[in-house]
């Protein structure tokens, strides 16, 4: 092909349609800045304490059974009764130990008066021997009867002692003031010795029974003041005090008991009831917490946002004891550091963020800007 006879018409139109084909395109809208709730981290002061199972028991609790055999005449108590201290709870047949009460008596009687008649035949004697008209021989037997009346008198004393003991026992009073949580005996029933009737509890006074790890334990001392909270009345929190550390681990649980004495006031709390205490450990130490709702994992670590002139960067660090939607902060954070407490999932690393107000923020959650 000769350079005249190349088709140059047609270079010339591609020419001109080239400027269409390679329009700039519009620049990219930039990413909006996020908005995130933020905390300042302060310092604060709190005790260590350890956390265990707890339940609820009286202060005192007695199963009460017969002592004696007979037959059920009245119940005076019900389930749910308060009652003091000696009063009668449950009356058995008395026909049998009173009439052997009586019978007792009548043997003392007896005794009496035979050791009486063996004083004076004594005396007798002295006298017939001093005056010889009696042997030597007879004074030692006169000696003899009257030991031998007074050990008699002795024994149906001792009867007669065992016999009213068996009628004291027909009645079964209260042996302190409490409230009969459970009654077993029924009207009619003929009981044997040993037969349970009723268990009485003294809720006057509440404990909680809790085992610790013994490495908690050691550092628990008696008077430490301690919370307990119970699953029947989850808003509630109640308070006490140490009164008793064990002094040897439990075989099958290879834990310390603990003993809490707790405040009720208003009668909130039963016997039986379970939930969880907490005990001081320790003294007062300085912490910074982070409210758990600004942690999140990224490669196995525990992370933040902590922001700095408006901007997010993510800083490792590592937690200690969580509670209440706070987690300690044993590492990677200082006070009066700003964190994001809200909105993680809509930051990136280096990122600029906007702080929007958080109605929900307590004290512990003060709003950049918001310090005095």
């Amino acid at each position: 092909m000769t350079f005249r006879s190349f088709p140059w018409h047609l270079v010339l139109l591609a020419a001109a349609a080239a400027p269409a084909c390679t329009t700039r395109a519009p620049a990219a809208t930039e990413a909006p800045t996020p908005p995130v709730h933020a905390v300042t981290i302060q310092a604060e002061t709190v005790r260590p304490n350890s956390t265990a199972a707890a339940e609820i028991l009286a202060n005192r609790e007695a199963n009460l059974r017969a002592e004696t055999a007979g037959r059920v005449v009245d119940v005076l108590v019900e389930t749910g009764d308060r009652v003091d201290v000696g009063e009668v709870l449950v009356r058995l047949d008395v026909g049998r130990p009173a009439s052997a009460a009586q019978a007792a008596r009548a043997a003392v009687a007896q005794s009496e008066a035979r050791l009486h008649q063996a004083e004076r035949e004594l005396a007798r004697t002295k006298q017939l021997v001093r005056t010889g008209g009696l042997p030597e021989q007879r004074l030692d037997d006169a000696r003899d009867a009257v030991r031998l009346a007074q050990a008699a008198r002795d024994a149906a004393k001792a009867e007669a002692q065992l016999a009213r003991h068996g009628l004291t026992e027909a009645v079964v009073r209260a042996p302190f003031g409490g409230t009969v949580v459970e009654r077993t005996v029924e009207l009619g029933e003929y009981l044997a010795p040993g037969s349970p009737l009723l268990t009485l509890a003294d809720t006057s006074l509440l404990k909680a029974r809790v085992l610790l790890d013994p490495r908690e334990a050691i550092d628990v001392s008696v008077g430490a003041d301690a919370e307990i909270s119970v699953y029947a009345r989850p808003d509630e929190t109640f308070r006490g005090k140490v009164v008793r550390v064990g002094e040897v681990v439990d075989p099958r649980t290879r834990r310390l008991p603990v003993e809490i004495e707790i405040e009720d006031p208003g009668g909130r709390l039963r016997p039986g009831l379970v939930g969880s205490f907490s005990v001081e450990t320790g003294a007062p130490r300085p912490v910074i917490r982070v409210p758990l709702d600004g942690v999140f994992e990224r490669f196995g670590s525990q992370h933040v946002y902590v922001i700095e002139d408006g901007v997010a960067h993510r800083r490792v660090i590592e937690l200690g004891a969580v509670r209440a939607g706070f987690a300690e902060v044993e590492r990677g954070l200082s006070p009066g550091e700003t964190v994001v407490s809200k909105g993680v999932t809509r930051v990136v690393d280096g990122s600029e963020v906007k702080v929007v107000p958080d109605d929900s923020a307590t004290a512990s959650s003060t709003e950049p800007g918001d310090e005095p």
